[in-house]
């Protein structure tokens, strides 16, 4: 029978693979969708207080919330254990799930998007260039008093 000191320890390892899986899901984002530098702050906030709720969350569930060193030792473990092993591929599956998602999300709104085009493309541009041109001749007839009163 496994001890439960142990049973914790790998509860941590696996804790420590999970929480660097989710750092691959935002990391994978950021590479697809090349957020704005508030996005970035706004989701590296977020990642660190899922980090710690996770892991909080197990030491609670799994040792009645007594901390011990060796918790920290399997998160850390459970970290470069995944990033050595599976994280090329995990994060690899994650940007191309992530950029066909963002790839159909902009098909979308293209599609939305192009009845307000066409209609912008009918109505405002004719009175946009009228417009411009009406400024265009005031300003010239300006130019042609100006030059009258100065004769």
């Amino acid at each position: 029978m496994m001890s439960r000191d142990l049973f914790v320890f790998l509860i941590m390892v696996a804790c420590g693979a999970a929480v660097s899986l989710m750092f691959d899901i935002f990391r994978a984002f950021r590479i697809a969708a090349e957020p704005p530098a508030l996005v970035v702050a706004v989701s590296d906030a977020l990642f660190c207080a899922s980090a710690l709720f996770i892991s909080a969350a197990c030491v609670w569930n799994f040792n009645d919330g007594a901390f011990r060193a060796y918790e920290v030792i399997g998160l850390l473990l459970g970290g470069i254990f995944y990033f050595l092993l599976v994280s090329r591929w995990i994060l690899k599956l994650f940007l191309l799930i992530i950029e066909n998602i963002l790839k159909f999300v902009r098909l979308i709104f293209k599609i939305l998007l192009t009845p307000s085009r066409f209609l912008y493309k009918i109505l405002i541009v004719p009175l946009r260039k009228r417009y411009k041109n009406m400024i265009q001749r005031s300003r010239e007839a300006d130019a042609k008093r100006v030059q009258k009163q100065n004769h």
